[in-house]
Formats: C-alpha cells, structure tokens, sequence
C-alpha cells in the first residue's frame, strides 16, 4: 500500500475525529475517543514506516552485489 492509498484510507476517520475534538466539550467521552483513536492512527503510522523502511533496505541490499 503506498502513502497515498494510506492517507485516502484514513481520511474518513481522521476528519471524523477532528469533529469530535473540536466541536465537543473539552474532555468529554468524544473528546478522549478521539484522542485515543489519534494515538492508534500514529502508532499505525509508525507500524507502517517501520515496515516501509525493512523493505526498502532489503531491496537495496538485493542490488548491491
């Protein structure tokens, strides 16, 4: 899955939790939900670079000889 894709996959959620923190009372259960559900897209993002760079390390390494 490229950047791209990701970033079109997760726009849904991301605009929804936006609306949630904004426009809800501050630490409110919509608020906290959202909060958490930003934690779990940037743990994924991490998740997904991580495993993104492995892969282009390895096919660098398949190249060098």
């Amino acid at each position: 899955m490229t950047i791209d894709s990701r970033c079109r996959e997760q726009q849904k959620v991301a605009d929804r939790i936006f609306m949630d923190f904004k426009y809800t009372a501050p630490g409110s259960d919509d608020q906290l939900r959202a909060l958490r559900t930003l934690n779990v897209l940037i743990s994924l993002w991490g998740d997904y670079l991580s495993r993104e760079e492995f892969r282009m390390a390895s096919t660098d390494l398949s190249h060098a000889g």
